[in-house]
């Protein structure tokens, strides 16, 4: 995985997750709101509350680089073994997820939900520890919920760990969910904080919004998937040197000069 594979990547974890805001407030935003409410009163008050939101918005961040990590070395595992470009089979992957994701914003997401009841699992047996750190009145406590909330069963998350696994690295994949994570902690930090101003992202134009702008960064990542393809065969038109028609070429210069 080099810089310039790297980068595009990066750009489009930021895209899911600029993309996808609406949804994290939506989705993650009352649970922000109800962790913030766990926060003994006298420790919540002015700049003390952005403390304690940043704190669990970084032990959420952690919790996704180590499932980037892990799905960057599984992706580079599967994905090099299929034939073309891994990183075109990866955002394609990306894209048909963030369609799923665009009809589940709009209530009609069937098979997204059936996705996500695959986590909902681990999440069941993870609940009994988040109830045994409530309630919230020291950092540590802040961070560990923190960590076990990364865990939700959420459509984004997964949609980004998908692009993370073409990564091909556990760095590579670390630092794809480190960007779609960073970005979506202040959306649902500030519905931690604003927690009765957060109805209005459940209705209206929003959640139309949010799909909208979903639904076409799935078109955008099918034209990245089908450029990398296209440039992919391109870089098989000129045989490399030492192939048949290096040697053939070879062979033709030595009847020349004998």
């Amino acid at each position: 995985m080099t810089i310039d594979t790297l980068i595009p990547l990066i750009a489009s974890a930021a895209l899911i997750a600029s993309a996808g805001s609406v949804h994290c407030i939506g989705m993650c935003g009352g649970i922000s709101s109800a962790l913030t409410f766990s926060i003994p009163e006298s420790r919540r008050q002015g700049v003390a509350l952005w403390g304690w939101q940043v704190l669990f918005g970084f032990g959420r961040v952690t919790t996704y680089c180590v499932l980037g990590a892990l799905a960057g070395a599984l992706g580079g595992l599967f994905l090099g073994r299929l034939p073309g470009p891994s990183m075109s089979v990866g955002l394609i992957l990306s894209g048909v997820l963030m369609l799923f994701l665009s009809a589940y914003l709009l209530g009609k997401g069937a098979l997204l939900q059936r996705i996500e009841k695959i986590g909902q699992r681990l999440w069941r047996g993870l609940q009994p520890i988040t109830r045994k750190l409530m309630p919230i009145d020291h950092p540590v406590k802040a961070l560990m919920l923190g960590s076990l909330w990364g865990f939700l069963p959420c459509g984004l998350i997964y949609t980004a760990l998908a692009l993370a696994a073409t990564g091909g690295t556990a760095v590579a994949g670390a630092l794809v969910m480190l960007c779609f994570g960073v970005i979506t902690v202040v959306p649902v930090a500030v519905t931690g904080v604003l927690a009765s101003q957060l109805q209005r992202f459940r209705q209206g134009a929003w959640p139309i919004i949010a799909s909208v702008l979903t639904f076409c960064l799935a078109l955008v990542f099918f034209w990245q998937a089908w450029l990398m393809a296209q440039h992919g065969h391109s870089g098989h038109s000129m045989p490399p040197p030492g192939t048949e028609a290096g040697t053939s070429e070879h062979h033709h210069g030595h009847h020349l000069h004998p």
